[in-house]
């Protein structure tokens, strides 16, 4: 395997840099919140965009590795940017399409993508990262602790507490979101990328410890659990998936995981019960409420409207006419690929299951060769998310490091 090259002018010194701060990136944008309030698509999205370019320039398109997922990439970015110049014109008018290609969540996907397939990376920043990954989800899970017993909003932006107000979940226990120590950087990264590092740091453990990181994975639950979403709390099961390729026993392994989770359950019951959860009322009117009624209404929704504009949809997440229909019952199209296909029809949703499916590919090939399964069911967890949620942006923390560590072993795989 190629070593990094430390010079300050090395291509490989700034790229080492920029992956130890992606995972300090929620204490990194808690400050920039606070401060400068830029966010993380322009900390970290603008910065890999630009370090993609000089990247290419100095090598030269034929000194570079173009994977197939990068022109699906750069395919489906141009399809959502065209609706966006059809409805927004006054935006790129304004802000000027420099602006928008610098902050395009899809070509900042492509850009990071492309970075990883280029560089290779040593072993010691992947021990760096592990590192940085444990400390993130222990001072999670006291960060987390501290929001069921104290504030639910400590260590929370403000705009997010307004919006959990606004639906009176703000003071409700049972409902109230608890972002743990990532709400800065995104407030989906509860799911998308802390559950990715949860997959990666399991994964990591078993290739190169040999052993399950139970300490983790009982932490991780934990913030899963009181974080009150459940497609984040049963997300966490695929996020622990590489458990089950511990020594290559997965039958084995799998009876294990079912015993261990009952324990675990009810270890997490005790838990909660003690930090003032009534357990049984949570059961009752959290995990088997009746707001599945929002997905069935997504159904009806869908069926009602998608026909109206099946191959390219509409370009908005929300009509007037759909706005009108839902009637307060919900904040939308309540399931991710049916609302993906009325915003963007069958022609844009082909493209991104293209440019996801490639990604996904590439992701399960490295495993099957290496052994390492926690990129893959690190972005599994996307997959899964959006079967209930509504969120198309490959490019969060957590799942960048997917990609890096898929490239890392791929590599490494390479060099033996």
């Amino acid at each position: 395997m190629v070593t990094e090259n430390n010079s300050i002018y090395s291509f490989h010194f700034w790229a080492r840099w920029y992956f130890i701060a992606l995972v300090l990136s929620p204490l990194i944008c808690f400050i920039d919140y606070h401060s400068i309030d830029q966010g993380f698509e322009r900390l970290f999205g603008g910065t890999i965009v630009f370090f993609a370019l000089m990247l290419l320039i100095a090598r030269g398109t034929g000194n570079v590795v173009f994977r197939n997922y990068l022109p699906a990439g750069i395919i489906l970015a141009l399809y959502y940017t065209t609706w966006d110049l059809v409805l927004w014109q006054d935006v790129i008018a304004r802000k000027g399409v420099f602006y928008e290609f610098f902050l395009n969540r899809t070509l900042q996907t492509v850009a990071v993508l492309f970075v990883v397939d280029n560089l290779t990376f040593s072993d010691k920043l992947i021990d760096v990262l592990v590192r940085l990954m444990k400390g993130l989800i222990v001072l999670g899970a006291i960060v987390s602790l501290l929001q069921v017993v104290h504030d639910p909003f400590f260590f929370t932006p403000e705009k997010f507490r307004e919006s959990m107000l606004h639906y009176d979940w703000g003071t409700n226990v049972l409902h109230v979101r608890r972002l743990s120590v990532f709400g800065f950087t995104d407030v989906n990264d509860v799911g998308l990328s802390f559950l990715p590092m949860v997959a990666l740091i399991t994964g990591y453990e078993i290739k190169e410890r040999d052993r399950i990181p139970v300490l983790i994975l009982i932490l991780a639950f934990f913030i899963a659990v009181v974080n009150n979403s459940r497609y984040i709390q049963l997300g966490f099961f695929v996020a622990a998936a590489p458990a089950l390729f511990y020594q290559k026993r997965i039958l084995r392994n799998s009876l294990v995981a079912v015993v261990g989770l009952v324990v675990m359950v009810l270890f997490m019951g005790v838990v909660l019960q003690i930090i003032g959860y009534d357990v049984s009322q949570y059961v009752e009117e959290r995990l088997l409420d009746e707001s599945g009624g929002t997905r069935i209404l997504a159904f009806e929704i869908f069926m009602r409207f998608f026909p109206e504009n099946p191959y390219f949809g509409t370009g908005q997440h929300l009509t007037d006419d759909v706005i009108i229909a839902i009637a307060n019952r919900s904040s939308q199209i309540h399931v991710g690929y049916l609302s993906h296909l009325f915003s963007y029809g069958f022609i844009g949703t082909f493209l991104a299951f293209l440019f996801w499916g490639l990604i996904t590919r590439r992701l399960w090939l490295v495993a099957r060769r290496t052994g390492f399964y926690g990129s893959f069911f690190g972005f599994m967890v996307f997959w899964w998310a959006n079967v209930t949620m509504v969120y198309y942006w490959v490019f969060t923390f957590g799942l960048i490091l997917c990609y890096l560590f898929a490239s890392y072993y791929d590599s490494k795989e390479e060099s033996v």
